[in-house]
């Protein structure tokens, strides 16, 4: 019997969807004894893991104690940061080689999409992590890393609001001020230097139809009129 999804569910949740070794994102979860060895199908014995830490430590009866640890260490600075006594954007400087890695590399800005939110919620969401992560370390290189729950249509795909938010938001006005983009629906480095001029007030609609509608308001106090194109 393998975990259940509301387990995996939690334990990716309580790792902010990382791997519990290396902080990156993607993550399967694995068990820290194995079920062949009366290892349990509960929260207490699953670790989440990316494919690389799964297949260098994972097999290894002896990292079993380290792995625990690293989880309950990587777990208690995630709810600590849910609870606002840390900063999401801060390198973790408790832990030398993450701290070396981030610092080396630049800034992991990360989220996940949920399945409550839509393309609007995401997208405000996503700016303001760029605007905080730009104002906070400036000039430093930035990865983003998205993750996204549920959002698919009957064929398997994503839904209409997540394959925009990645095509066009993301891929089409995003990749400018990040050095590199990690999606479920593609990964890309620009090509350019990343810029570091995000505005700080970026206005997002969810369709053009609540666009010319707020720019016809504005026509109206400002005495010009506004119409949609054919």
């Amino acid at each position: 019997m393998a975990f259940t999804e509301s387990v995996k569910n939690e334990a990716k949740r309580k790792a902010s969807f990382r791997c519990v070794i290396c902080q990156k994102s993607f993550v399967e979860v694995h068990h820290i004894i194995p079920e062949s060895e009366g290892g349990s199908n509960d929260l207490e014995n699953a670790a989440p893991l990316c494919a690389s830490c799964h297949d260098l430590y994972g097999g290894n009866p002896e990292k079993r104690k380290q792995i625990r640890e690293m989880r309950d260490h990587w777990f208690d600075l995630m709810e600590k940061r849910y609870n606002g006594e840390i900063n999401v954007l801060n390198p973790i400087e408790d832990d030398p080689n993450n701290y070396n890695r981030l610092k080396n590399k630049g800034i992991a800005v990360y989220h996940v999409v949920y399945d409550h939110e839509d393309f609007k919620t995401s997208a405000n969401i996503l700016v303001k992590l760029l605007q905080n992560t730009q104002k906070q370390f400036p000039n430093y290189e930035r990865y983003l890393y998205l993750d996204i729950e549920g959002h698919r249509n009957k064929n398997g795909g994503f839904d209409h609001d997540m394959y925009e938010l990645q095509k066009d938001f993301a891929l089409g006005l995003l990749t400018q001020f990040f050095t590199e983009i990690h999606m479920p629906l593609v990964g890309v480095k620009n090509p350019k230097l990343q810029r570091n001029d995000m505005p700080q007030e970026l206005v997002i609609f969810n369709n053009e139809k609540e666009l010319i509608s707020k720019l016809k308001k504005e026509s109206r106090d400002k005495h010009f009129e506004i119409y949609p194109s054919e």
